[in-house]
């Protein structure tokens, strides 16, 4: 009987697991910042994507790599031909930055991409 409870246990984990919802999918872009090499200012983030993925969301989240700050956001504005651009990034902090791109298509189906940089 005792077995017979942790098969079932087992069976419910195995298919619980296998609900969980997909992660996004790479995006394949171009990213730029200016200033380059980027600076402690506010600074445009230019995101080339392409065109057949039809986004019509994309923010960007940027962390620093070491504990205790506070991540920085931005919307990106669509300019046409697949670029996006995110005006004002406050790059607030000398240090090793990772920006991560987030896109979204108009079926709701989402892309990510990471990009490492250093503030010196």
């Amino acid at each position: 009987m005792r077995m017979r409870r942790w098969w079932v246990v087992w069976l419910l984990l195995i298919i619980l697991a296998g609900c969980k919802p997909p992660g996004a999918e790479p995006l394949d872009a171009d990213v730029s910042i200016e200033p380059w090499p980027p600076q402690v200012r506010k600074s445009l983030i230019t995101v080339h994507v392409p065109e057949e993925l039809d986004v019509v969301e994309l923010k960007v989240v940027g962390d620093m790599t070491h504990a205790g700050m506070i991540p920085v956001h931005g919307e990106g504005e669509r300019q046409g031909g697949g670029t996006w651009l995110v005006r004002d990034f406050d790059i607030n902090m000398r240090g090793d930055w990772i920006l991560t791109i987030t896109a979204k298509d108009r079926e709701g189906k989402t892309y990510e991409k990471e990009v490492r940089f250093t503030v010196r």
